[in-house]
């Protein structure tokens, strides 16, 4: 085993530096961070702001000169006068679907050609700026350019005969006129008023006010001209139907008389004569049969009293009756008084009784004459009832042969008063049409447009301004997506965030041209920030195991170019300088890089002839002349570089080193290429994770840590490099405290030796 670093005793809290677990989430990018990105982008911004304005000022400045005019026209809601009868006029929309239609009228090709022959607008030459000419130009090439690919496809590809050309077509002013001034016009509509802006903009301020106000007249008299032809016809719709109508309505009276005269139908004020006749038959009938009732009940009265007709309501009601009541009431009276008095064998109470008896033989013989009158009476009312009955059923059956003449007469006479009803209506739309023809129309110009003093749209100034704050925003958001679709790692806070595994430290990048000496430069100044930061790093490496020193650290990033040579063979020459025993094992066999900074292996002595037996380990280690750095490089030129990784002849050199070194460091392919760093990481105390400063993705990142094994990554730290000099962080790059050089030491001999 290596012996103990005294370095590892005295630096506890590198040993016991805590690691973040895994899995561990990354937070959303942060206001910070943006605004730490946006300043470190500030150049781009600013040049971004100063490009976008000046070709913003460019283009106004470049544009013709607009006038805006502004015109408002009132559009009213009026029903129109007989919107269901014919099909000349059309229903009328209701509120902002009606608006909506005028402005559409507005927009008419129609109305733009009026418009246009008025003012003369297509016999007047345009001036054309630079910009439009040259868009104009382009887009003719354009198309010409599409026209010839598509000649020759047909002709080569497709084997057509070649299409004759076609003659150039004189342009029409009048087409282009009226397509220009559909295109320069603008209508407007506010949702909840009736008020219609016409806009129009023109090169002429004066042209722009002409185009308003003639195109507001224009629609005002073609909606007048319209309306009075549309109420021409109207009129003569409704006149040549009256008539027809008027001829149908007669025409249905004459045939009701014809009909009449062939049935016999009378026809009274009252109704018709049959129906008065049945009507008065059965009036006759009712009437009988309400007398039969009553003179019925009068003697069923008498009956019921039992013989007793002087109790009956005829016979009370008869003056005769009730005057020898009132006697026979006195006699009874004078009987009683005189049987009381003079006892009932007297002379006198005799006589009373005998004309008391005499006295109802009266009444009884009255009585009887009362129930032969009721008698009679009723057979009077029978005999009646049965003469009504009669008459009755004789109008009847006259009635019902005449039901069938009575039916087609009332059908008849409903379809004459149904024509007669559709006369009266058409008569009253037709008064109502010849007064709609004098109203006045629906639409009137409430402010006429002005001439324009001032062109329309803001100063080239304001538009510079404005373009330079949108490419300000635009690079910005740019920016800011990129860093959220694409983002990569910038600082040492970021990559601890993103993968919850301790840091290391991290180191700057040199520039192009330098990136390869910082192994020499750590050589040439020993104590500089680079070389603090470097034993920084492989005391955490040392100690990052947890189970004491480890002396196999495996250095690895996720892709190509990320410093991961560099920082291995930096750390070996730099840990080999300060007395350490140190062997750098090139294990990246496919890409080696080692040669650029150490020279080529001799002959035969690289790391894959030791694996393969061709040659001893003692032999085949060189040694680094200015640090005494132990090296064993590869010559790529194994066709297998990982089978010899899991071949036992590597895990014996792995074993062998242990013992012979303080630190062993292998430099091993990136993760996310080829699957070396996974089987190398097994054989490793520790692994060194090197992420490029803006170069590797996140995603990478994480992925690349997903894949080495799980019980690694309490045994992992990272480092971040080729970071800007401007962007290091304190907290992770050790910034020198002296300026010296280290003296060379001593070549350290060769294993073995």
């Amino acid at each position: 085993m290596a012996p103990d670093l005294p370095a590892l005793r005295r630096c506890p809290a590198l040993a016991t530096s805590a690691i973040v677990q895994w899995p561990y989430e990354a937070n959303p990018m942060r206001l910070t961070d943006l605004l730490s990105l946006l300043w470190r982008r500030k150049l781009t911004l600013a040049l971004a702001a100063f490009v976008t304005a000046v070709l913003g000022f460019a283009i106004a400045k470049s544009l013709p000169v607009r006038f805006a005019s502004e015109g408002l026209l009132l559009v009213e809601n009026r029903e129109p006068p007989i919107p269901e009868l014919n099909q000349t006029v059309a229903n009328a929309p209701a509120g902002m679907q009606r608006i909506r239609t005028e402005a559409d009228i507005l927009r008419s090709r129609r109305l733009a050609e009026e418009v246009v022959r008025t003012l003369g607008l297509d016999q007047q030459e345009k001036p054309e700026s630079g910009l439009s000419r040259a868009v104009g130009e382009a887009a003719d090439w354009a198309r010409g350019l599409v026209a010839s690919a598509g000649r020759w496809w047909s002709e080569t590809i497709d084997g057509l005969p070649p299409l004759p050309a076609e003659a150039e077509q004189p342009l029409d002013r009048m087409a282009l006129a009226i397509e220009e001034m559909q295109r320069r016009l603008e209508i407007r509509t506010a949702d909840n008023s009736n008020v219609v802006r016409v806009r129009y903009l023109s090169d002429s301020p004066d042209e722009a006010a002409q185009v308003v106000n003639t195109l507001m007249d224009r629609y005002i008299s073609l909606e007048v001209s319209a309306k009075r032809d549309t109420t021409l016809q109207a009129n003569e719709w409704l006149t040549e139907r009256l008539n027809a109508l008027r001829e149908d309505v007669e025409q249905a009276d004459r045939k009701i008389q014809a009909f009449r005269r062939e049935s016999g139908l009378l026809e009274t004020a009252q109704g018709s004569l049959g129906a008065l006749q049945l009507n008065e038959q059965q009036a006759r009938v009712a009437v009988a049969r309400q007398e039969l009732a009553r003179a019925q009940a009068a003697l069923d009265s008498v009956n019921r009293s039992g013989g007793r007709g002087s109790a009956s309501t005829e016979a009370l009601a008869s003056p005769v009756i009730q005057s020898l009541r009132d006697r026979e009431a006195e006699i009874v009276q004078r009987a009683a008084t005189l049987g009381q008095r003079l006892g009932p064998r007297h002379p006198d109470r005799l006589a009373a009784e005998a004309e008391l008896r005499d006295l109802q033989r009266q009444i009884a013989g009255e009585t009887g004459r009362i129930v032969a009158s009721l008698r009679r009476e009723v057979d009077a009312a029978r005999d009646r009832l049965q003469d009504a009955q009669a008459a009755l059923n004789t109008t009847t059956t006259a009635a019902r042969s005449g039901a069938q003449a009575e039916v087609i007469l009332a059908q008849l006479t409903r379809e004459a008063d149904a024509k007669r009803q559709v006369y009266q209506a058409f008569l009253t739309r037709t008064e109502q049409t010849r007064l709609a023809s004098a109203q006045f129309p629906a639409a009137r110009v409430i402010s006429p447009a002005a001439v324009p003093f001032r062109p329309n749209g803001p100063p080239a100034s304001v538009v510079a301004v404005f373009s330079g704050f949108i490419g300000l925003f635009l690079a910005g958001g740019l920016l800011v997506l990129r860093r959220m679709t694409h983002g990569t790692i910038n600082s040492v806070q970021d990559l601890v965030t993103l993968t919850g595994i301790q840091n290391a430290g991290s180191l700057p990048a040199l520039g192009s041209g330098r990136r390869r000496r910082m192994p020499g430069l750590v050589m040439e100044q020993g104590q500089s920030g680079i070389a603090e930061t470097l034993r920084a790093l492989r005391l955490t490496m040392q100690s990052v195991a947890g189970g004491g020193p480890a002396n196999t650290v495996l250095v690895t990033s996720p892709g190509i170019g990320d410093g991961k040579s560099t920082v291995a063979a930096s750390m070996a020459r730099l840990s080999a300088a300060d007395g350490l025993r140190v062997l750098l094992l090139e294990t990246d066999m496919r890409r080696p890089q080692m040669s650029t900074i150490f020279g080529a292996p001799w002959p035969g002595r690289s790391i894959e002839a030791v694996l393969n037996g061709e040659t001893r380990f003692e032999d085949a280690v060189q040694v680094d002349e200015r640090s005494g750095l132990h090296t064993l490089l590869s010559d790529r030129s194994s066709p297998n570089p990982q089978a010899l990784i899991e071949s036992r002849q590597f895990a014996e050199l792995i074993s062998r080193a242990r013992r012979e070194y303080h630190l062993v460091i292998m430099d091993s392919p990136p993760v996310m290429r080829v699957a070396d760093a996974v089987v190398l990481s097994q054989h490793a105390d520790s692994v060194l994770f090197a992420v490029g400063w803006e170069r590797a993705p996140r995603t990478m990142v994480l992925e690349a840590i997903r894949r080495l094994p799980r019980s690694m990554r309490a045994r992992m730290a990272t480092v971040l490099t080729r970071v800007r000099p401007g962007r290091l962080d304190p907290l992770g790059y050790y910034a020198g405290y002296a300026r010296s050089t280290t003296p060379d030491l001593k070549r350290l001999p060769a294993p073995g030796a």
